[in-house]
């Protein structure tokens, strides 16, 4: 059979099978060589989608990074503040019973002498009140 008999002996399907055949074989050749057909930018798109994920993940990341640096020295912060109430209350317990045993623990203190102290301890509390109020708590507990 001759080229032109077989072109000629193909039906509508047979052509339309030979179209597909030639646009599928054109169009792998076309990517082999480089070509691209995007007519509506989808790459482009695309492209641009993933690069606003992205940033929104380097934000997120330093946002989470900014987060944990600040749960780190909250928790510095408090552990010093604990440790400072703990030497206060032991400091004040000391003092306390220190100054039970005196020999002169039962001898009422001067008039001026007591306005002298409460007056010092007034200044120290309006120097660190957070001190004062620990030093309050663990006296009375």
């Amino acid at each position: 059979m001759s080229a032109r008999n077989w072109l000629r002996a193909l039906t509508p399907l047979g052509w339309g099978a030979a179209v597909l055949i030639v646009l599928v074989v054109g169009v792998v050749l076309a990517r082999g060589v480089g070509l691209r057909w995007d007519p509506f930018d989808l790459s482009k798109r695309q492209l641009e989608a993933a690069e606003v994920r992205a940033a929104s993940a380097e934000k997120d990341a330093a946002a989470r990074r900014l987060e944990v640096e600040a749960v780190q020295a909250q928790a510095r912060r408090t552990d010093v503040h604990h440790q400072t109430r703990i030497a206060v209350a032991e400091a004040t317990a000391r003092t306390l019973e220190q100054a039970g045993q005196a020999d002169d623990a039962d001898i009422p203190l001067d008039e001026d002498r007591g306005d002298r102290l409460r007056a010092h301890d007034r200044r120290l509390c309006e120097l660190a009140p957070d001190i004062c109020v620990a030093a309050s708590a663990g006296s009375a507990g």
